[in-house]
């Protein structure tokens, strides 16, 4: 036999499609920062590409201008030189151009313009070069490269055997390449982490609505509940006492010995057991607002163990208050349905546990008994109406509990004991009145 399925959860298709657009804002997500992160690393590679070239292009200008000025009289040779890479300076900076240096076969610099970034011999072969070399030197590209050759004068040894040429070059290029790379990272991020945040929202507002509708239809069934059993109840009372009357009667005039004894006594038994049945439908039917007032929680707790009347309920009442506000008769009949499923749900034997104690602005209840506990998933289950896994209950208890707890303003909660049984948990805060619908 299938379970019953609840009026008051979301729909399944509900649920599928609040799951479906989460799914969906997660893929889209995921493709956004994957799309970011190949962009960038995409650009980052072109940058590095960028840079690279960018100082090869000037290595060619500054080869171009050097091979102009060995062109220049011997005596002002090395004058010219100098003038040269100050020139080829001025002109390259604005294309990223920071340093540009002539170096002997020593490392002794021959003449230079600009800044190197660093020490210098860091970038230097052990030979002249063959073949242009790149290194990265903090923000910057470092060439080296050899002279083109040209006539070999005096000390310059202008030539492939002699000076070599160093330059260094901020990739101003390839940095804005990159820093756009960047941005377009942080934005699919960004973008990315929105729709997540928009998913979040409408999966808590859509789960709220979720709620609020199982609430409404939970208030609707409820309702039209009470209006039946009011109904029923006042309709079965009058019969019912008119038949226990007559019953008692009949027993009263038969001699126990009798044949017909027995049976007067089941009728007797049978009516009162309905009668408690219709004062139950009743209670769960009645509405109105409660009436609160100053009660001594720990008498109110012993009272309803007292009139339960089993010796292994065990009290404690050491953080009581002296005083809560409560309606005494409402709240007393809460305690004595809760201590009384407590006593019926443990084993022979089995101890009763219940409490009495300030928690925070709170007063709360605590009624612990050592049975098999609630099945999974029927915790909450237990406060429906007419929900019930006894073989003469009726299932009314815990939901005209729940009802006087929730008019007192507070909560009645019910969850297994981590070492056995059931806990049923009752807080009552300062007096605020809640009229019971």
């Amino acid at each position: 036999m299938s379970a019953p399925t609840r009026l008051d959860a979301p729909s399944r298709g509900t649920r599928r499609a609040r799951w479906g657009m989460l799914a969906t804002t997660l893929v889209m997500g995921a493709a956004l920062v994957i799309t970011g992160v190949a962009t960038f690393l995409s650009n980052r590679a072109a940058a590095d590409s960028v840079a690279e070239a960018r100082a090869m292009d000037l290595y060619r200008g500054v080869r171009r201008n050097l091979r102009d000025a060995a062109e220049a009289p011997q005596g002002t040779l090395k004058e010219a030189v100098a003038g040269a890479l100050a020139d080829i300076l001025d002109e390259f900076t604005e294309q990223g151009l920071r340093y540009v240096a002539l170096v002997d076969r020593a490392g002794a610099v021959v003449a230079a313009a600009g800044e190197p970034l660093g020490r210098l011999a860091r970038g230097l072969t052990l030979g002249p070069p063959r073949e242009p070399q790149l290194l990265r030197v903090g923000d910057r590209l470092r060439l080296e490269a050899p002279v083109p050759g040209g006539p070999r004068r005096g000390p310059m040894m202008m030539g492939p055997r002699g000076l070599r040429v160093i330059i260094e070059v901020e990739p101003v290029m390839a940095r804005d390449l990159a820093d756009t790379a960047r941005n377009h990272l942080l934005v699919s991020a960004v973008a990315a982490v929105l729709l997540l945040i928009l998913a979040l929202f409408f999966w808590r507002f859509g789960a709220r609505a979720d709620r609020a509708e199982a609430q409404l239809a939970r208030d609707r069934r409820l309702a039209a509940l009470g209006e039946m059993s009011a109904v029923l109840g006042h309709e079965l009372r009058n019969p019912l006492a008119s038949l226990k009357g007559h019953a008692q009667l009949v027993l009263e005039r038969i001699d126990p010995e009798a044949r017909g004894y027995k049976n007067a006594e089941r009728v007797v038994h049978e009516a009162g057991r309905l009668e408690t049945l219709t004062r139950q439908i009743l209670d769960f039917a009645r509405t109105g607002s409660i009436d609160r007032g100053p009660v001594d929680p720990s008498e109110l707790l012993r009272g309803a163990v007292e009139q339960v009347g089993d010796a292994r309920v065990q009290v404690d009442t050491a953080s009581a208050p002296a005083a809560w506000d409560l309606d005494q008769d409402r709240m007393g009949q809460v305690l004595v349905n809760l201590v009384k499923n407590a006593v019926q749900a443990s084993p022979d034997g089995a101890a009763v546990d219940a409490r009495c104690a300030i928690d925070g602005d709170a007063l709360v209840f605590t009624v612990r008994d050592r049975g098999d506990g609630f099945p999974p998933g029927e915790a909450e289950a237990a406060f429906e109406p007419f929900r019930t896994h006894r073989v003469q209950g009726t299932g009314l208890g815990l939901p005209i509990a729940r009802r006087i707890v929730e008019a007192h303003g507070g909560t009645i909660a019910a969850l297994n004991a981590p070492n056995g049984g059931a806990v049923v948990r009752v807080r009552i805060p300062a007096a605020v009145t809640t009229p019971m619908t």
